[in-house]
């Protein structure tokens, strides 16, 4: 993910009348600015304090309170616990994968580890996925590993990069039932797992590459080391630094006491990465992890503050190995090849360039390492295609026909030729030993698409669009399953509540388009919107009592009356302007709250905390002054049905420190007081409310635990549902014809469940 960029249209130094509480209208010279200190986090920065920091025991917590909300809500209302949810999709689409294994004693069985949708099994060679994960358990995933007995090892936590992923794990775990039931086995202070390695000669040793914290020093980090199959684990290798984590290790198969270990060096801060420094290198051990050394020229010294390395041995040939590094900023440094099982390399330099242009400037989502299981030359290296190589890395062939962004790679040993990719695309293989520009086959259900943002047709409750990470906008007519209508990172998505054929499908930072024909064809509006500073997710929202009326948010408030054709700013810089350096704001405008009986009253948040509302279409502007508003990013304002002075704004950000925060806010008066409604919501991020259109005290809102439901106007909050996972709720929607409730999350699909009222 990527910070704001700049508009084409910019509005500069417009005037417009603009009415502070208190005082009256005052005109108001327009000078944007663009943000000198935009995050590089879009989903970090909403839920980190203003420091960047999150508690880390801020996410387990959240899950603790949500498993004893859920307890009170059986107990209390036991027909919200009944509520079951069902998958929506998409299933024919699948979100990014981390790691895939297979079942060594049962043809057709594999495992992957979805990036934030948990554990996901098949038993027909990977044609359709079922989740074999704990709804209660972190979804983010870092790695997997299978022993020969069919044990399976889970480390949560994903380790590439952040992402959407940038929860913090809670450790490795054990199934011995093909992954019906899970227990924790330790590491829960690691934050992300890079790798999980099995002894080929002695399953009850595992060697566990701990990434560590992605914003946050110390924990468990470095290689740990088990004897007795994750009973107990040791520390074998520390990192230089307490920002040094493992992220990748490999066991030579013929003499397990040799490891070849790869550490990093890796901080996140809200406007930037320090993803390099002399802590990241490449460790070789001879006597099972008991010492080591680092591997010195032609590798990367300390000196030059080297990135990310990946590392493989290759089971035909153990004295064979691989590693690719990469400088701190992304870039690839090197591919190198070792005869001696790692004690010596060298550099075949004549296929780097072709590696370095794979990896698309970001080498640090990337830098893992394949080999074919029965040819030491050929290897595989992921990065935007997959990679490979029949001569040792000498001449490499561009992989074709997959999803972008690889990540996982395994050999089937039930079919020969058999080879299985894990992407950001979901799950590919083909027969014929992994020729990247042959014909690859798709799994057909694998329902772990990360959403953004949803909608649904007001007539048609099976005409639902949605806004996915590196999916695109995607649909569900226009084909015979979903498909793709709008590409890029997928963001907000609306369908006329009065013309479902015209829609709008929009990409990261503000790039939308409008369509008059579903989504047949689509023309850009980017261009035509006034402003400086996009958010990565900008809001677009269609006036529910008017709609031919659109409004878009940059850094200023646009408006079109005529279906998004033409637009207009109608605002100043309604946030506070840009932001300083190692802020957790684009200074952006993130939630447009209109009321549903007057398309001119409209409630306007930011994520730098900001709340102004206009009641004249955005003639003039009230900004909220109640000291009791969080100073933190605001996700989404609702407006009241009927009444325009009700309103109700939700708040992201995990706990600060030892303190709660309101996380969902109310106003009867139009802004100018509000009130905390969070009553005992979960100390977690809340992304969307919405009032039921005919029940006035009924409340809905997603938030990183789960959906929840308040009877009165939140005085008590229970749990819908008590099979929902523990993922983020990016976007909520009631469809009122149905009684249906929509929840789009980031890592499960969407969800939808009948709501009796």
């Amino acid at each position: 993910m990527v910070g704001a960029v700049t508009a084409v249209a910019a509005l500069t130094a417009a005037t417009t009348l603009v009415h502070l509480a208190g005082n009256p209208p005052v005109p108001v010279a327009v000078e944007e600015k663009e943000n000198p200190a935009e995050p590089s986090e879009w989903m970090w920065a909403q839920r980190a304090n203003a420091d960047g920091s999150i508690p880390a025991t801020a996410y387990e917590e959240a899950l603790a309170q949500t498993r004893a909300l859920e307890g009170a809500t059986r107990r209390g209302a036991p027909q919200l616990t009944d509520v079951r949810w069902q998958q929506l999709g998409p299933t024919n689409v699948g979100g990014r994968l981390i790691d895939v294994v297979i079942d060594p004693d049962t043809p057709g069985t594999l495992y992957v580890a979805a990036g934030t949708g948990g554990v996901w099994k098949s038993t027909d060679g990977g044609a359709t996925m079922t989740s074999t994960w704990s709804d209660d358990l972190p979804q983010s995933m870092g790695a997997l590993a299978i022993t020969p007995d069919g044990t399976l090892y889970a480390g949560t936590g994903e380790p590439d990069h952040g992402g959407g992923g940038s929860y913090y794990g809670t450790g490795v775990y054990r199934s011995t039932d093909g992954g019906a039931t899970w227990e924790s086995i330790g590491l829960t202070e690691t934050g992300a797992i890079g790798r999980i390695r099995i002894d080929p000669t002695d399953p009850r040793r595992i060697v566990v590459a701990a990434q560590g914290r992605l914003f946050d020093t110390g924990g468990d980090r470095g290689v740990y080391l088990s004897t007795d199959g994750g009973e107990t684990w040791k520390q074998v290798l520390d990192g230089l630094n307490d920002s040094t984590g493992a992220i990748d290790v490999a066991i030579n198969p013929a003499d397990p006491d040799v490891l070849l270990a790869a550490m990093w060096d890796k901080l996140r801060y809200p406007d930037g990465r320090e993803y390099g420094g002399p802590g990241s290198g490449l460790h070789r051990s001879t006597d099972g992890g008991a010492t080591w050394t680092r591997i010195g020229a032609p590798l990367a010294a300390p000196d030059t503050e080297p990135g990310r390395i990946g590392v493989a041995f290759a089971a035909s040939d153990p004295s064979r190995a691989y590693a690719i590094t990469n400088d701190r900023i992304g870039n690839l440094t090197g591919f190198f090849v070792s005869d001696d099982a790692g004690a010596t390399w060298t550099r075949p330099l004549t296929g780097e360039p072709a590696l370095d242009a794979a990896d698309g400037g970001f080498a640090w989502w990337f830098g893992r390492l394949w080999v074919d299981p029965a040819d030491a030359d050929h290897v595989f290296s992921a990065g935007v295609p997959m990679m490979e190589s029949h001569d040792g890395g000498r001449t490499w062939v561009t992989g074709r026909g997959i999803h972008a962004d690889q990540h996982a790679m395994a050999w089937d040993p039930h079919n020969p030729g058999r080879v299985y990719i894990g992407n950001d695309g979901g799950l590919y293989w083909n027969d014929q030993g992994g020729n990247v520009i042959g014909t690859w086959a798709a799994a057909s259900v694998q329902p772990y698409m990360q959403f953004y943002a949803m909608d649904v047709s007001t007539t048609d409750r099976s005409r639902v669009s949605g806004g996915t990470q590196d999916n695109g906008s995607l649909r569900s007519w226009g084909g015979s399953d979903w498909n793709l209508y709008r590409g890029g990172d997928g963001m907000m998505n609306r369908i006329n509540p009065v013309d479902q054929l015209n829609v709008f499908a929009c990409s990261q930072n503000g790039g939308c388009a409008r369509s008059d024909n579903g989504g047949d064809s689509m023309t850009s509006i980017r261009a035509r919107f006034a402003g400086t500073r996009f958010n990565w997710v900008s809001p677009l929202e269609i006036a529910p009592g008017a709609p031919d009326t659109v409004y878009f948010g940059s850094n200023v408030l646009n408006r079109s009356d005529d279906r998004g054709r033409t637009w207009r700013a109608v605002s100043p810089d309604l946030t506070g302007g840009p932001t300083p350096r190692n802020a957790t704001s684009y200074a952006t405008i993130t939630t447009i709250g209109i009321a549903p009986t007057d398309e001119d009253t409209v409630y306007v948040g930011t994520d730098d905390g900001h709340l102004s509302v206009t009641r004249d279409g955005g003639a003039t502007w009230t900004k909220a002054t109640d000291p009791d508003l969080p100073d933190r990013w605001i996700t989404r304002v609702t407006v009241d049905p009927q009444n325009p002075d009700m309103a109700w704004a939700t708040y992201s950000g995990f706990r600060w420190e030892s303190e709660t925060q309101p996380h969902v806010l109310m106003t009867n008066d139009g802004g100018a007081t509000w009130t905390d409604i969070s009553g005992n919501l979960p100390q977690s991020p809340v992304n969307d409310v919405i009032r039921h259109p005919k029940k006035q005290g009924w409340l809905y809102i997603g938030t990183d635990m789960g959906v929840f439901f308040s009877p009165n106007l939140g005085r008590t909050w229970l749990k819908v549902g008590a099979s929902f996972p523990a993922v983020p709720v990016m976007d909520v929607h009631f469809h009122a014809a149905t009684s249906t409730l929509f929840a789009a999350t980031f890592g499960r699909g969407i969800l939808h469940a009948t709501i009796v009222d």
